[in-house]
């Protein structure tokens, strides 16, 4: 226990506390805006809110793969001038196509989740770029070594969003909602922007490759897929205050997962550097507990004592959904694990990352086909994730185990394939 409590206060001096902190922070200001606009919202409302939002996240997970990207990129050839400028303008151009697919389709997303207008569904093609340059720019501080200004960038947009989004949601609702959180990442993009400036001396060719993106995409979405589906699912299979329901436990539930997705960031380079030395073993578990620790530990809290959290946050409009709130909190904490081990297989290039899409692709087929209650959908996404912890457990916990081969070629290999996969030469 000591030891293990020595080198989770080491991952804490190494820079997790302060992205732990903030983001602390931020999801405490997350729930404290959905149970604001739940309280002024109808359930009708609130649920179509809720999977625009989770809609929003979505779309902007694939592209936290940027975020590692362009740390990693920065941590090889440090932080220049050029770099920094071809970076966020790679990343805007690169965005730019997905987002007029995005607002090309508002009409279908607007249909299916029930959405009242079309601005509604419009408003996450701006988002997809904000939240793109965002991410990139985030992570070329990361790999400076800047992490109070990344923590800070999360303090300012919880702001933001805390006090634009609520004054805009009493006279324009969903919409006003929405625009609240574009212009909150707007503003964290402002701080992280000024905090880029290089002195003029700095340049270099450095750049960031659209395919080295890719392979660490294919694994933050499928992670994210996985444990987002039913939410999306739950929006249009289930009624109005069913939905509305669903929407309300699912944010408290998975709000465990938003602490443990911060000091991941700051732990996967620990993966990438223990991979191909010896004792890795002892470091895909520390790293666990450190990712997986907080999320338990919310998770307690919240199946204790359920019904009080959705007071507190809601009042005792969503009282009856105190059964969803245990059952989701207690899937979203084993799914952590999920993350540490998909993180790992990321870290030594391994195929294993698909997994979370095959479970997603199973949750989906599960709640496709027994979607009559938000139990059955809660029970649906429990189901999905048991074969896809164990299988994920079997394929990493054997490699991780094993001494590295000294002087291997095939050693080697891992060592060099995240750096690879990650940044430009």
């Amino acid at each position: 226990m000591t030891l293990l409590a020595g080198r989770l206060a080491r991952l804490a001096a190494l820079g997790a506390a302060p992205i732990a902190v903030a983001v602390a922070v931020q999801s405490a200001g997350n729930l404290a805006f959905h149970a604001v606009v739940g309280r002024l919202m109808d359930p009708g409302s609130y649920g179509a809110l809720g999977a625009v939002l989770s809609a929003m996240v979505m779309l902007g997970v694939p592209l936290g793969a940027l975020q590692t990207a362009a740390s990693a990129l920065v941590a090889e050839h440090g932080l220049t001038r050029e770099t920094t400028r071809r970076t966020l303008r790679s990343v805007a151009l690169w965005s730019l196509p997905p987002a007029l697919v995005v607002l090309g389709c508002a009409p279908l997303l607007r249909d299916y989740f029930h959405l009242a207008s079309l601005a509604e569904a419009a408003q996450l093609a701006p988002y997809l770029i904000v939240a793109a340059v965002t991410a990139a720019a985030r992570g070329l501080l990361l790999g400076d070594r800047r992490v109070g200004t990344v923590a800070t960038t999360y303090l300012v947009a919880t702001v933001v969003r805390l006090t634009l989004g609520l004054v805009l949601v009493v006279p324009f609702g969903v919409s006003g909602a929405l625009a609240g959180t574009i212009v909150s990442e707007l503003a964290a993009l402002f701080v992280a922007a000024r905090r880029l400036r290089v002195p003029a001396g700095s340049s270099g060719a450095t750049g960031l490759r659209l395919g080295a993106v890719a392979y660490a995409g294919i694994a933050v979405t499928g992670m994210f897929l996985f444990s987002t589906a039913d939410l999306l699912l739950a929006r249009h299979h289930l009624g109005d205050a069913a939905s509305g329901s669903y929407v309300a436990a699912a944010t408290v539930a998975k709000t465990v997962l938003a602490l443990p997705a911060g000091i991941m960031a700051a732990v996967f380079p620990r993966l990438l550097a223990a991979w191909p030395a010896a004792g890795r073993g002892r470091a895909l578990l520390t790293s666990g507990a450190a990712v997986a620790g907080p999320a338990v530990l919310g998770a307690a809290v919240i199946v204790a004592v359920p019904s009080l959290v959705l007071r507190v946050l809601y009042g005792d409009g969503y009282a009856d959904a105190a059964g969803l709130v245990r059952a989701l909190a207690s899937v979203a904490a084993l799914t952590c694990l999920v993350s540490v081990l998909t993180h790992a297989g990321l870290a030594r290039r391994s195929r294993t990352i698909l997994v979370p899409w095959a479970g997603a692709v199973l949750e989906i087929a599960l709640i496709q086909v027994w979607h009559g209650s938000a139990t059955q959908i809660a029970a649906c996404s429990a189901a999905a994730l048991v074969p896809t912890l164990l299988l994920m457990a079997a394929l990493e916990g054997l490699p991780w185990s094993r001494a590295p081969r000294a002087k291997s070629h095939i050693v080697t290999e891992g060592a060099d394939a995240p750096h690879t996969a990650a940044t430009a030469a």
